[in-house]
């Protein structure tokens, strides 16, 4: 009985039950009616609405500190920030098999952003400015005033002297300018493992231009990706829009995931990464979820095979059930609900050799 607990203890401690992991960066983007202070989906905004206020003032902002990479930029309706030299620069762009998003910026604009002759902003790959209607970015026509995104100049910069303001709805971002809202505004994304050999990866927009797909991409060490799937994408939408993919042969460990939006135009861009852990896609059997406290589902990695049984067997070492396989399934359920709660083994046994024990707790 002591080795079959000391069992128990040891297989137990090597199940990893999968959470819900969400896009660490995942926000809702903050349209002009929802900017500060009425939401949180901003994490700087100026705070005054007269006088001539520079980005590079901490005085400006909220919490009396300039924005910094992985922040939230808000301009509110009714406020100017003006910029004045190189008030921001992160020349961070990773290699195009990188996922390492940050640090990059996110701007969002429903009053003036107004720059200065010589004013520039030199922001990370992934970086965006979204100009929403009443919004205006304002030229200083200077041959020095720009926005390079990564290590191309989007707007202005030497030879450009007569660029034109940029008025909303319009977005900057890389490869270019863009007359609208950015093609695919991610609402969020996450993955979710519903049993040891799926796991499904959901993720919902805001509004969509000309979309085309979304390539479902999987990694186990962040650096070497493969496509393993594509989504259609709706195209052109102003509502909400929400997808899924089920990876249905899940890697063993930890695993990446994230989304290649490609445009109709052949533009792609990458989401944030998210990942999964799940000690048990090596198995050939599994029981899951678990503990459990009525119904059981044991999955196989391939089929149930005729002949096959499942045993259960208690704490004293003794088969108390037995459960005759069902054959070309990869599921099977067996009712818990009338057992006491503790500690159990279950056993599958193919023509009188063990395939798998595995630990089974009922609540």
């Amino acid at each position: 009985m002591k080795r079959l607990l000391l069992l128990f203890s040891l297989v137990i401690i090597s199940i990893e039950i999968s959470a819900q992991v969400y896009w660490p960066n995942s926000f809702k983007y903050p349209s002009c009616s929802t900017m500060p202070p009425a939401t949180t989906n901003c994490t700087k905004w100026p705070t005054h609405t007269s006088g001539t206020w520079f980005w590079n003032d901490p005085n400006t902002w909220n919490g009396n500190s300039i924005p910094k990479d992985d922040d939230i930029v808000c301009i509110p309706s009714g406020y100017s920030v003006s910029i004045k030299n190189n008030v921001y620069s992160s020349s961070s762009c990773p290699a195009p098999a990188d996922t390492v998003l940050s640090p990059r910026l996110n701007i969002f604009v429903c009053g003036s952003l107004v720059f200065e002759p010589s004013g520039t902003l030199n922001l990370a790959c992934f970086s965006f400015i979204q100009i929403w209607p009443g919004g205006t970015i304002y030229a200083a026509n200077g041959s020095s005033d720009l926005i390079r995104i990564g290590s191309t100049i989007l707007w202005g910069g030497p030879g450009s002297t007569t660029q034109n303001n940029l008025t909303g709805p319009t977005y900057v971002a890389s490869p270019a300018i863009g007359q609208g809202v950015l093609p695919a505004m991610f609402d969020y994304i996450k993955v979710n493992q519903s049993n040891p050999y799926q796991v499904s990866v959901e993720w919902g927009t805001l509004q969509e231009i000309n979309s085309m797909a979304f390539i479902v991409e999987r990694s186990i060490d962040q650096k070497t990706w493969s496509a393993i799937g594509s989504v259609k994408s709706v195209g052109n939408s102003s509502l909400k829009t929400s997808y899924s993919f089920t990876d249905k042969n899940p890697l063993s460990g930890t695993t990446y995931y994230r989304l290649k939006q490609v445009d109709i135009d052949g533009a792609a861009a990458y989401s944030d990464i998210v990942k999964v852990s799940n000690n048990q896609s090596a198995k050939t059997i599994s029981v899951y979820p678990n503990p459990v406290s009525g119904i059981a589902n044991i999955y196989s990695k391939t089929n149930f095979k005729s002949g096959q049984q499942l045993y259960l067997i208690d704490a004293k070492g003794m088969r108390i059930k037995a459960y005759a396989a069902t054959s070309n399934t990869n599921i099977m359920q067996i009712d818990l609900a009338m057992m006491k709660p503790g500690l159990y083994l279950l056993q599958v046994v193919d023509n009188g050799s063990v395939v798998e024990s595995l630990p089974l707790i009922k609540q």
